[in-house]
């Protein structure tokens, strides 16, 4: 069945910016997402070293409205100038496995549970880690809370998840970039995007791809690139 395979990161701001593309995608091809979380920030690192790394908060949150027209909170950023920040983890092993359980529960809403992570983290200025997050995700997706922390506490599901989170990694190849978009069909990746790519383009590139697979070709007219940015607004 012709799909999306979307590789995010919990922890990608680039990935929360895309989101309004991928809202876009969602409404005019109304094709289903099979969603793989990735591993952008390996080691963990508490938010107050990572401020420490990268202070210039406020130029990266402008530099990402500027080309994606989504808005880092204030809640964001007061999180990671709160007297707890030294006790809140970005650590994307540890996200993408929560993903993976939380998915396991719901797996049809794939996309809707990254985006309903990155939320709470951008937006919000929330933990993701906190156990309020799970309550949340049960609530809102109308699952057991029970249910869900002892899946996560399981050790079958720690497995499974560094399994998908590899085989994320076997698919984008040598370039590992957040996020990563694909066309599926007949069991063929068409690459669509890497990194944070306009819609426009992207559209121009899904249709492309459709048209190849219509006459069994590859689809892989052009590479659309996005740009590398680091968190302190420094693109390359």
């Amino acid at each position: 069945m012709a799909h999306f395979l979307y590789i995010s990161d919990v922890f990608c701001p680039w990935c929360y910016g895309f989101s309004k593309n991928i809202a876009k995608i969602k409404k005019k091809f109304a094709l289903p997402f099979e969603v793989y979380a990735g591993a952008l920030v390996e080691p963990a690192v508490d938010l107050e070293a990572r401020v420490k790394q990268s202070p210039n908060v406020q130029a990266f949150i402008d530099k990402l409205y500027a080309a994606t027209g989504v808005k880092i909170s204030d809640d964001y950023v007061n999180m990671l100038f709160s007297g707890n920040a030294k006790n809140i983890f970005m650590d994307s092993k540890k996200a993408s496995r929560l993903f993976y359980v939380l998915k396991h529960f719901k797996p049809e809403f794939a996309l809707e549970i990254m985006e309903f992570l990155q939320f709470r983290f951008y937006n919000l200025g929330k933990d993701i880690f906190a156990e309020d997050t799970v309550h949340s995700f049960a609530e809102t997706f109308a699952v057991s809370s029970v249910d869900i922390f002892k899946y996560l506490h399981d050790e079958q599901s720690e497995i499974a998840s560094h399994e998908e989170t590899e085989k994320g990694f076997d698919i984008l190849g040598e370039i590992v970039l957040y996020p990563t978009l694909y066309y599926v069909e007949n069991g063929v990746n068409h690459f669509i995007s890497r990194g944070y790519v306009n819609y426009e383009d992207c559209e121009k590139a899904i249709f492309a791809a459709m048209r190849a697979t219509e006459n069994n070709q590859d689809g892989q007219s052009a590479v659309l690139m996005g740009k590398s940015c680091s968190l302190d607004g420094t693109c390359g």
